[in-house]
């Protein structure tokens, strides 16, 4: 019988969303942009960075208008997931190059899978990409009383899947969810064509998601336990 990569492994993968998973910052920008424009408050410049940077909503909408009431900010934050939900229904596609056949593949691998992310909407990608099924869990903003870089996300994600954090194998993009993760014990690959300024010297770039190089970084992940 073939050995099977959860047999070559005791570890699991726990990926981010945004910029991992799927190419969401331009979906995300025109769902602000349009929540905003309805309630007649102009977008700045600052919260688009925050987007780009993969900011919670919370902090976003706090950017964006730091002096408006505590009920239009919730209206505000309630309103973005529909708005976000009707620019996907007209994509096509919406994921990062290899996200889906990656999933995919190390789901029939065996290997434990989770999504770890700061959106408080996350079943909303990952329908459209189609991975929804093959995730043992996921970890949302609704679940954390700190996002990241706060490692709890990463933790929770870890426990869910009965795995030591020291074991795993975070696949980040961003400098707060590179922290957590780091932060939580796990091995971080770094989404990225070069290296950002923020990054350790010590850390791993991955160019593109890749099952076959996942594998090969989460057994040595898995080593260190």
């Amino acid at each position: 019988m073939a050995t099977t990569a959860r047999e070559m492994t005791t570890g699991g993968v726990l990926f981010d969303l945004d910029g991992v998973l799927v190419d969401s910052a331009a979906f995300h920008l025109r769902a602000y942009e349009r929540v905003f424009a309805d309630a007649g408050l102009p977008f700045p410049d600052v919260a688009r960075t925050a987007i780009m940077d993969g900011k919670a909503r919370s902090h976003v909408i706090d950017l964006a208008a730091p002096s408006a009431p505590s009920s239009v900010k919730r209206s505000l934050a309630d309103a973005k997931p529909k708005a976000l939900e009707d620019l996907l229904g007209d994509a096509s596609d919406c994921s990062m190059p290899g996200a889906t056949e990656t999933v995919r593949a190390l789901a029939s691998a065996g290997v434990p899978l989770a999504v770890v992310t700061n959106s408080r909407a996350p079943q909303i990608w990952l329908r459209k990409i189609g991975v929804a099924i093959e995730l043992q869990t996921v970890v949302t903003g609704e679940d954390t009383s700190s996002p990241k870089p706060s490692p709890e996300g990463y933790l929770l994600g870890a426990a869910r899947l009965g795995l030591d954090p020291r074991s795993c194998l975070a696949i980040e993009d961003s400098y707060d969810g590179w922290r957590a993760a780091r932060d939580a014990g796990m091995q971080v690959a770094v989404l990225s064509d070069q290296a950002p300024e923020w990054l350790d010297t010590g850390a791993e770039l991955m160019r593109r998601l890749d099952a076959s190089e996942v594998l090969r970084r989460l057994k040595r992940a898995a080593a260190r336990q």
